[in-house]
């Protein structure tokens, strides 16, 4: 008897690990899916954005596109909040002047939502290491008597 219940168990335990695997594996395709689509529409605002269709969008292009309060309003129902575009360009931008495509869709998907755990920890090792280039420059300069040493 106990073994006819063990035996059914069993099978009721393994249909529910199987249902919860399928679950997990249809969430992943589902957020792969959302990814897309939200790509998808980024890639719209960029052509839209890219009047000579060159591939490109500059600073002045930017501004003026994220004037116009329609276009502001579609950037935060895409869960996007841009109010100073000098900064946002400022983020994609490598600094050739131009925004790419690539360059556009990395950098709004790193807008995208509250600031994560590792995006705080590599802003924090970026300022790390700023620190201690300027205190390298700023002994160098009293070094060489161009700063007055300080007491």
């Amino acid at each position: 008897v106990f073994a006819v219940i063990r035996v059914i168990s069993a099978i009721f335990l393994k249909d529910t690990l199987d249902a919860a695997n399928n679950d997990a594996e249809q969430a992943v395709v589902e957020r792969l899916q959302k990814k897309r689509e939200y790509v998808e529409k980024l890639e719209a605002i960029f052509n839209a954005m890219d009047k000579t269709q060159d591939g490109m969008i500059t600073e002045d292009r930017l501004s003026d596109m994220l004037s116009n309060p329609v276009v502001l309003t579609y950037f935060q129902t895409l869960d996007i909040d841009v109010h100073e575009s000098a900064a946002l360009f400022h983020l994609m931008d490598n600094g050739d002047g131009e925004v790419t495509l690539d360059e556009f869709i990395g950098g709004i998907m790193r807008c995208k939502g509250a600031a994560r755990a590792i995006d705080q920890v590599a802003m924090r090792a970026d300022l790390k290491a700023l620190d201690t280039k300027i205190s390298k420059i700023s002994r160098a300069l009293r070094h060489a008597g161009i700063v007055p040493k300080t007491p």
